[in-house]
């Protein structure tokens, strides 16, 4: 599920721009765009990885600590496919030819899905068949803990059982009666079914085969058995090519190596049953220590050498913020360049339970004042280089989509110092521009401070946030600078991303843990593998992905109804459920800022994903 971490959500915002690097086509030489350009089999695409985040592990059953899209949508997808494929022809919502089974049938009041598989094969020759996905369903139901995107209640606790009714039919009977929509999006969109090869618990036993009797995973302990050893081979990465557990795949492509800097190779796999075959004779994703290096190498078309064979330059990449004023220039040597921006939405973090601050962050009057000073429009003119867009609801507007309605565009809380220093002096607080604004009037009442908030209490706050990102930086100075007129007073505090990741977590007020006031991922919360813009993983009370503690039982009502109404109540409920979370402001919304996407004229068939999918299997090189 959608469970927000700051380095997979920052990857999976640069994977949508982030596409492959160049291509050998067959003569070596690139198109100029304009001219008649014909097709060409072969070639070998090069495909940019995020700088020091190379893929580390295999197994799609991924924990927590290895959730990245570098192991995910840039890398496990491309070997085993999920139940269905996200990101129709680039824009939200199922793409059904790209996926193994056909749309679900709900049935008994949206109490029963069942689900046809199409006509797929793995690797070995085996059928894609339902006992593939009842596989992945026992598995991650006796290791849900293991599962980054488990979410108690959610998938797979809402399933009371699933049965094959045929090789290619399955069945799920659920615990109520669930939104079809967000089912569909939310749910089964975290199934990938697994080959039956693989239920076992040793190298030494004989891969077992459909009709195989008494497999483990049919009994939570011998599930247990299977995922601890699937889970060691994956933490064995000079195995994963030659491995005959990881050589047996459904999707386009097969791993051929995995260097210990990360570079990986594949090549297609013959018997893919989907609807596009790769023309490409190798794919290879290639590992950067730095964003600067990926662009010189961009920008000056140097050549690489690999095992002594010349490449040609990189033929698709990103330009990272800090290169944008440069990216003119690529179109002078043969890019297209185009703009992307991921689904999803930006925001930074108020600690609601900091046991200094987080009485004044409770109060929603504060909260207001404060997203007064978030200069967005400004933010995106001076320091997105134009490339951005303001966040006003947690269902965003961009790209487009069937789900936002027109208050996703209305901001309801426009810059202005003014308003935020008239807000604090109606509800209690001497406010001191330049200075630091302290409580006066201290109570819960009208005009007074609010409850937890003692006399002469300072509005004083530190904010954390990554180092490495300009348009982050300039921001949160500018942020710092701002509030500073109204008499709050931010002391920033730029860190390393692990720090992020380890410091802004779920906690209680007596804790250590919880000393972080305001933290600043410098990355957006993007839709994916949970598709359907809800918000029972970040803003719900409890959920793994509420790291900011908020809790507010209205929100949490409005949330469950986006699960269980009917189809046609749907749109309704999600409205009612966006518009409460854009006033509420259970975090601070910011802009989410786009990639520049460079392609070259010789490589055709680079579709960004609004979720952050590759499909290397479209590209092919032209002449």
């Amino acid at each position: 599920m959608n469970i927000r971490r700051s380095a997979a959500a920052a990857a999976l915002i640069f994977s949508l721009g982030v596409a492959g690097c160049g291509g050998q086509a067959a003569n070596g030489s690139g198109g100029h765009a304009g001219t008649a350009a014909r097709p060409i089999n072969g070639g070998t695409a090069y495909f940019a990885e995020q700088p020091l985040s190379p893929p580390t592990y295999i197994f799609p059953l991924v924990s927590d600590e290895n959730y990245s899209v570098a192991n995910t949508s840039e890398f496990q997808t491309l070997l085993y496919r999920p139940l269905y494929w996200y990101g129709d022809r680039g824009k939200p919502g199922v793409d059904y030819p790209l996926s193994l089974g056909n749309a679900p049938v709900y049935s008994d009041h949206d109490r029963t899905v069942t689900i046809t598989l199409k006509d797929s094969h793995w690797s070995d020759g085996e059928r894609v068949s339902a006992r593939d996905v009842g596989f992945w369903i026992n598995l991650l139901r006796a290791n849900k803990t293991d599962w980054a995107s488990y979410v108690p209640g959610g998938f797979p606790d809402n399933v009371v059982s699933w049965q094959a009714l045929g090789a290619s039919t399955i069945r799920l009977r659920l615990n109520a009666s669930y939104n079809p929509l967000w089912f569909t999006n939310n749910e089964l969109s975290q199934i990938t079914p697994l080959p039956i090869a693989w239920d076992r618990t040793s190298l030494k036993q004989a891969a077992p085969g459909p009709g195989t009797p008494g497999l483990p995973d049919t009994t939570s302990s011998g599930a247990r058995a299977v995922y601890d050893f699937l889970n060691a081979q994956a933490k064995d990465l000079s195995s994963y090519a030659s491995s005959q557990i990881w050589s047996t795949v459904d999707g386009p492509w097969k791993l051929t190596s995995l260097t210990t800097d990360g570079e990986a190779a594949f090549v297609p796999n013959r018997r893919y049953d989907g609807p596009d075959k790769p023309r490409l004779a190798r794919f290879v994703e290639l590992p950067f220590t730095s964003e600067t290096a990926e662009f010189n190498l961009l920008e000056s078309r140097i050549t690489r050498s690999n095992g002594g064979i010349p490449s040609s330059p990189i033929s698709v990449g990103f330009v990272p913020d800090t290169d944008l004023p440069r990216a003119a220039a690529l179109k002078h040597q043969g890019y297209r360049l185009s703009a992307f921006y991921p689904y999803g939405f930006d925001y930074f973090e108020p600690n609601f339970n900091n046991p200094t601050v987080g009485p004044i962050l409770k109060q929603l009057y504060f909260r207001q004042a404060f997203q007064h000073l978030v200069n967005q429009s400004g933010w995106i003119h001076a320091f997105y280089s134009g490339l951005g867009v303001p966040t006003y609801s947690p269902v965003p507007a961009l790209p487009a989509n069937p789900y936002s309605d027109r208050l996703a565009s209305a901001d309801p809380y426009p810059y202005s110092v003014a308003d935020a220093k008239a807000i604090l002096d109606a509800h209690g607080w001497a406010v001191k521009p330049g200075g630091v604004t302290t409580c006066a009037k201290v109570g819960d009442a009208a005009g007074e401070c609010g409850a937890g908030i003692a006399r002469g209490e300072q509005l004083k706050f530190d904010l954390m946030y990554p180092a490495g990102m300009s348009s982050t930086d300039n921001s949160m100075a500018d942020l710092e600078s701002v509030a500073a007129q109204a008499g709050i007073e931010i002391t920033l505090k730029e860190v390393t991303v692990g720090t992020i990741d380890s410091e802004i977590a779920p906690c209680a007020p007596h804790q250590a843990a919880c000393s972080w006031q305001l933290g600043n991922y410098g990355a957006a919360w993007v839709f994916a593998p949970d598709h359907y813009p809800t918000g029972e993983e970040i803003f719900q009370t409890g959920a793994l992905g509420n790291v900011n503690n908020y809790s507010d039982p209205a929100i949490d009502h409005l949330i469950l109804a986006t699960t269980r109404t009917s189809a046609t109540g749907a749109q309704a409920a999600l409205n009612s459920y966006a518009n409460a979370v854009r006033l509420q402001l259970p975090d601070f919304w910011q802009p989410s800022p786009g990639t520049l996407i460079t392609v070259a004229s010789n490589l055709r068939g680079v579709k960004p994903n609004a979720y952050g999918f590759i499909n290397p299997e479209q590209w092919y090189f032209t002449n």
